[in-house]
């Protein structure tokens, strides 16, 4: 169960300094994933429908026979990661076409590490509103916990890159949401994510506007909005979290997570911060499965695996 924290932990360390082959990662031939395919391929994926419409699939990623451990009890269950992908409210897949290499690599990253990872599509503006994105988040997480004997239910982590980590950061800050899940979830991380929408926000914030209705609602229901509402006990009682930043990433969203981060800490929460040098804001994911860039994968790994014991 998730583990209520009573002293603030914060952080913000750099990660790495050997710099990624950023230009080629982001390529959109994705040059560096293709000579990977087959690796990416051989990752055991299956697709089940977790809710009633075509967008609620999701696809699990088994860990290799390779990856099993066992106990005293015998073979010990996979450890559980949730990724939720970006695309500015609008777009993404938990497959990207024409490629289908795109968030496949992820999965296929973290499962053959021994981490059964779950990929969920959602429901996009502008056929919802607020708060029906971190409505399927939590619908996700729900199936996850029920539905895979594979995977351990009471460790699970969640990653929110970008938009997706707008549904995330809302959903965990949503009491009625997340206290039913809390049980099962051992971390989170968030990367890329605008904890503070705003004007600047070109592409964003008119999107933004049709998924919360209204500029008042943006600033009440944001990410921000919400940790600023919520009480302090209820911050300290929530699982870790990290914050991701990386080295490029857009300055907007860079400063509203640090102003996050800074605002979780006073509450009590448990964050840490990390910095990801060489990386812009799609790079980090796009860099698993090349060889380059990868190292925060591998602390995310290992951050699970320190996990397993506690």
């Amino acid at each position: 169960m998730a583990v209520p924290v009573t002293q603030p932990v914060y952080a913000e360390q750099e990660v790495r300094t050997n710099r990624p082959r950023t230009k080629e990662i982001i390529d959109p031939s994705y040059p560096l994933l293709e000579a990977n395919r087959r690796a990416i391929a051989s990752i055991k994926r299956c697709t089940f429908k977790y809710g009633s419409t075509e967008e609620h699939q999701l696809d699990i990623y088994y860990p290799p026979v390779s990856q099993s451990r066992t106990t005293s009890e015998g073979e010990a269950r996979h450890p559980i990661l949730v990724f939720f992908y970006g695309g500015g409210l609008v777009h993404g897949a938990r497959s990207s076409p024409p490629s289908n290499l795109v968030h496949n690599n992820l999965g296929a990253f973290f499962a053959s590490r021994g981490i059964l990872t779950v990929i969920p599509d959602y429901r996009l503006v502008p056929s919802i509103t607020y708060p029906q994105g971190s409505e399927d988040v939590r619908d996700a997480l729900e199936w996850t916990i029920r539905n895979i004997p594979e995977g351990n239910p009471s460790r699970i982590y969640i990653l929110g890159h970008s938009a997706g980590g707008i549904h995330l950061s809302s959903l965990l800050l949503t009491p009625s949401f997340f206290s039913p899940l809390a049980h099962a979830v051992r971390g989170v991380v968030l990367m890329g994510t605008p904890c503070r929408l705003s004007p600047d926000m070109h592409k964003l914030y008119p999107v933004a506007l049709t998924y919360y209705g209204s500029k008042q609602a943006i600033s009440k229901e944001q990410p921000l909005g919400l940790l600023q509402r919520a009480n302090e006990p209820y911050i300290s009682s929530l699982p870790p979290v990290r914050v991701i930043i990386a080295g490029s990433e857009r300055r907007a969203t860079a400063a509203s997570m640090r102003v996050f981060a800074e605002e979780f800490k006073r509450k009590g929460g448990s964050i840490e911060e990390f910095i990801l040098e060489g990386h812009d804001h799609l790079s980090p994911i796009l860099a698993l499965m090349t060889g380059s860039g990868e190292d925060w994968g591998e602390d995310i790994v290992n951050w699970v695996k320190e996990g397993l014991d506690s």
